[in-house]
């Protein structure tokens, strides 16, 4: 995470990435690739342009549509960590947007989506990728390093594959606040690649959700786009 990755690095690869300089969070080239691939426009607008110092995460593109179905993961994710105090006005500017859902991340009953479990439960989190009624989407925080500490477990053993590899959980703030921007159920990508998605998703098996969420308490604040 400490790894500086220059402008030009961010622009060429179309896989995942991790930043911690400030640059372009996300470019133009990679926008453009992903509402090529991905039939919504304006996924990124609530995101900042330029990163802070401050600032960390993880971005996952989708790669261009010529690539095969066997190769390609029809998840996308961008989750931006940085301190709410540098992103005081981008933070303003993003609630002003129209806001559909608030909720406390660690709320009994939140629908979570655990991006890295969508095919099978090689991790299964039991509060994880279960749809409530009338809740909306939003991503699992603990897959994404806010420096507040981590745990290390096992991923479950899956029979005729290696031994489980061990799967890194890192503490999310206590009182993090979401906020949804929006979010859609439904299968919006150009191309169809048929991946399996657990029924416990209910209508939910495919979608977006986008927002932003903050710690008063830590000074953290996250901005997010997933799609599955």
């Amino acid at each position: 995470m400490n790894k500086v990755f220059t402008f030009i690095i961010l622009l060429f690869i179309y896989g995942c990435v991790n930043f911690n300089k400030p640059v372009y969070i996300i470019t133009s080239v990679q926008r453009i690739s992903t509402e090529q691939n991905y039939r919504i426009k304006g996924l990124y607008d609530h995101i900042p342009q330029f990163a802070k110092k401050s600032t960390h995460g993880s971005i996952c593109f989708v790669p261009p549509d010529t690539i095969d179905c066997n190769y390609v993961n029809q998840n996308i994710y961008a989750i931006i960590i940085g301190n709410k105090a540098d992103y005081f006005e981008d933070f303003k500017k993003a609630i002003n947007d129209t806001i559909i859902y608030t909720t406390n991340y660690f709320s009994d009953s939140n629908f979570i989506i655990d991006m890295s479990e969508l095919k099978r439960t090689l991790f299964p989190v039991e509060k994880c990728n279960k749809y409530y009624r009338d809740e909306i989407p939003i991503p699992y925080f603990e897959n994404y390093d806010f420096g507040l500490g981590e745990k290390t477990v096992l991923k479950k053993q899956i029979k005729g594959e290696p031994r489980p590899r061990s799967h890194t959980v890192y503490n999310a703030p206590k009182d993090l606040k979401v906020y949804v921007i929006k979010a859609e159920p439904g299968n919006f990508w150009k191309f169809d690649c048929k991946e399996n998605r657990p029924e416990t998703l209910g209508k939910w098996k495919h979608g977006y959700s986008k927002g932003v969420a903050v710690s008063e308490k830590d000074d953290k604040i996250v901005f997010w786009v997933i799609v599955w």
